[in-house]
């Protein structure tokens, strides 16, 4: 397997990220053809509760196993990074069991009691079994990505969700006849199929190279350390050290979504709306404006699976000063292509959500556009978090991340039950939680990394880039929909498709040049995309265009 850096492991995990993301919406859109708002709201609320069980399951021990296994490589202990994963992928399976089997004899009782729409339980008794394959794949992820390997994580991703998808589709449709909530848990059900997907890819994969790592590890020319290795209960309580903490945090987001759909719907119901209204208006905010900012987040997700194991790697070894500069480069990126992302969301809501679902689904266009700051803090603070939890310090995160959420939670509370801002409230509400956290972890990796927030770097070219292309945007995209005739009846939506994706594609284009041209891209940056970034860095500097 070749060796990864930071960088190119990372873009090839966001790519990854990013076309799962993409063929998760474009799913939904077969899913509210079939569905309707209201079923995608059922299926939103099994998931809700099935992300909050999967993170108790996984027990932040992915991130725990990415850490150990990067500190043992980097010093040339291989059966000890080996340990790690063994024990590591009991525990898991342990843990996986468990929940899972909880899920699926306590379906019945947890609907009476959370969910404000019984039909939901055939849809939490689907996903039960996914819970326990999702538990075992994740240890292997770990541990791929503490050797920098982020390749298998990317493909296991891809082929997770392409399953998923068959499924979800093929069984909502066929089981649609026997009624509502049977489609919904045929859709839901695609988790399962898609897990057992990846699980056997990454099985697979680490029988077949396992040989191979050995071989690196033993041709090292760095000396393993003489001391003993970690006894067996100690290295358990080591992994519980880390783990604990990161699956409180992996707990809270997912727990917010819960709470989201049993809050969000009851404030709903509490100022006049019929139940159909509540769920379907909780489904587009959870699955089309909360889906649509996940997609550009992938990107801070793959950022940060990166930087955990480079720099606890680059701690191991004394050398905190490369820790620096992975978490600076790392932020630098986070500010540079999120930033866009919210921009682009907030100016092209409506068209974005026309072009994906409907012209009926342009309801869901507000939420998504109140929710788009909140994607710049959120990829903050995933980056940030990852740097914590690289030096050890996996309780910060947890704490500015649970502060968030009480903010989240009272605003909630108050806001969607005003009806002057209804389920806008919970969008804002949950973007103000994400500053929050993201505030709080930039002041701790100051504290305890000493990296300093460069203001030009991560803030004022990267806005500059973004005012520009917000200002293209507001220019060319009404013009050249009117030209396309967007407002002649029929052709309307395709005319209307066009033009937002031609809108898209130049502003994109255009917001990178800029950047470019301003310093806010660096040459080693396009150096680490895969194949066509060295001869494109080549060219820039030859040209004048790029800084070294």
């Amino acid at each position: 397997m070749k060796k990864e850096t930071f960088l190119y492991g990372s873009i090839i995990l966001a790519v990854a990220g990013i076309i799962t993301k993409v063929l998760g919406i474009f799913y939904r859109v077969p899913l509210v053809i079939l569905l309707k708002d209201e079923g995608v709201g059922l299926v939103q609320y099994a998931y809700s509760l099935y992300l909050v069980l999967l993170a108790i399951s996984t027990a932040g021990l992915p991130v725990a196993i990415s850490k150990l296994v990067a500190e043992r490589v980097a010093t040339n202990r291989y059966e000890a990074a080996v340990r790690v994963f063994r024990i590591s992928l009991g525990l898991l399976t342990v843990s996986g069991l468990v929940v899972g089997t909880a899920l699926f004899l306590g379906a019945r009782f947890v609907t009476s009691v959370f969910f404000p729409d019984s039909r939901v339980y055939l849809s939490l008794v689907a996903t039960a079994p996914a819970i326990f394959l999702v538990a075992v794949m994740s240890a292997f992820r770990g541990y791929f990505q503490g050797w920098k390997r982020l390749i298998p994580t990317a493909v296991s991703e891809i082929l997770e969700q392409s399953v998923r998808i068959a499924t979800a589709v093929g069984l909502a449709y066929i089981l649609l006849p026997k009624g509502l909530e049977w489609a919904a848990a045929g859709a839901t059900f695609g988790a399962v199929t898609g897990a057992a997907a990846g699980l056997v890819y990454l099985t697979y994969l680490y029988f077949k190279t396992r040989g191979q790592l050995r071989r690196e590890m033993l041709t090292s020319t760095l000396a393993p350390p003489e001391e003993p290795e970690t006894g067996t209960f100690a290295l358990i309580r080591e992994i519980a050290i880390l783990a604990i903490p990161i699956s409180i945090g992996g707990l809270i987001l997912p727990l917010m979504q819960s709470l989201d759909s049993v809050i969000v719907a009851r404030r709903l119901l509490a100022i006049g709306y019929a139940q159909a209204q509540a769920t379907a208006l909780f489904g587009q905010l959870s699955a089309m404006a909360f889906g649509l900012v996940n997609v550009p987040a992938m990107i801070t997700f793959a950022l940060a699976a990166g930087l955990v194991p480079s720099i606890s790697e680059a701690v191991a070894l004394g050398k905190m000063h490369r820790a620096r500069a992975v978490l600076s480069t790392g932020i630098r990126i986070t500010m540079a292509l999120i930033l866009p992302a919210a921009v682009g969301f907030i100016m092209l809501a409506q068209p974005i959500m026309a072009l994906i679902y409907t012209n009926e689904n342009r309801g869901a266009a507000a939420p998504l556009a109140v929710l788009s700051p909140g994607l710049l803090f959120l990829g903050l603070q995933q980056t940030t978090s990852a740097a914590l939890q690289g030096i050890g310090r996996t309780d910060l995160p947890v704490k500015h991340l649970l502060t968030g959420a009480v903010v989240k939670t009272i605003l909630t509370w108050v806001l969607t039950a005003n009806k002057a801002y209804g389920i806008n409230g919970a969008a804002f509400a949950t973007s103000v939680g994400f500053l929050v956290s993201a505030v709080l972890n930039v002041l701790s990796v100051r504290k305890h990394l000493g990296v300093g927030f460069s203001f030009k770097s991560f803030v004022t070219r990267p806005v500059a880039a973004a005012v520009v292309m917000g200002l293209f945007v507001a220019l060319f995209f009404p013009w050249f929909a009117g030209a396309l005739g967007v407002t002649e009846g029929a052709p309307q939506r395709v005319a209307e498709g066009v033009a937002t994706l031609v809108t898209i594609g130049v502003a994109a284009v255009l917001y990178l040049v800029v950047l470019t041209l301003i310093g806010g891209l660096e040459a080693e940056d396009f150096r680490m995309i895969p194949r066509l970034g060295p001869r494109l860095a080549g060219w820039l500097e030859r040209h004048g265009l790029l800084r070294g």
